[in-house]
């Protein structure tokens, strides 16, 4: 069942990354699905390579976001140039054109992409993948190797780790409820498409978290 709802969850991010049209967003859901499946039912790739790259998925939509949030310095119209008595009202003209212009795009980019929180917290969850899957190949390859290795100096390590596990805990749960509302925000905003990424996002990082 957790295997189904892994890969079930990746198929729903990359349909959200595809209705966004957001090509490195799709880029990296192509690679969540390709990791759950493999993970689920193959496993013909060792999980600490899945986890380097969903990181690295994670990374560069982080440095995506970054670079698309520099806005590019406005252009000089030739209606700015224009002297005398008309270059005020020119100035005004071109400034109106301009806001008009740039006001269409932003409503023609809110309608497809999704918005800068989700994209944040997409971005953020693939390293929370990331180190979930190279702790699922942990335990995995730590159940193969559970034959007499009970030392004394093991329990201060096995604390360690549950306050780790601890702290993703918490991490998972809040990152998911965040998710959950920028998914509930784009379907308000009448884009249930581009919500399916954060709707996947959470059910995954949920599944792999409690269920897995």
């Amino acid at each position: 069942m957790a295997s189904f709802l892994m890969v079930a969850s990746g198929i729903l991010c990359l349909t959200g990354a595809v209705a966004s049209k957001g090509r490195p967003a799709i880029v990296a859901a192509t690679v969540m699905v390709l990791a759950m499946i493999d993970l689920a039912y193959a496993a013909l790739v060792p999980p600490v390579v899945w986890s380097g790259a969903l990181l690295f998925a994670g990374l560069c939509l982080a440095v995506f976001l970054r670079a698309s949030s520099r806005a590019p310095s406005p252009r000089r119209s030739p209606a700015l140039v224009t002297s005398g008595a008309g270059g005020v009202s020119g100035s005004e003209d071109g400034r109106a054109v301009r806001s008009s212009i740039a006001s269409d795009r932003c409503v023609s980019r809110a309608d497809s992409h999704s918005g800068p929180t989700a994209a944040v917290l997409s971005a953020i969850t693939y390293p929370v993948m990331a180190w979930q899957v190279l702790n699922h190949g942990a335990h995995m390859s730590g159940s193969t190797h559970a034959g007499g290795h009970e030392a004394g100096g093991h329990g201060h390590h096995a604390g360690d780790m549950s306050l780790i596990s601890t702290f993703l805990t918490v991490a998972v749960v809040v990152l998911a409820v965040l998710l959950v509302i920028c998914a509930v925000h784009d379907i308000v905003r009448r884009r249930p498409l581009v919500s399916l990424d954060c709707w996947g996002m959470a059910a995954m990082i949920v599944v792999m978290q409690f269920l897995h």
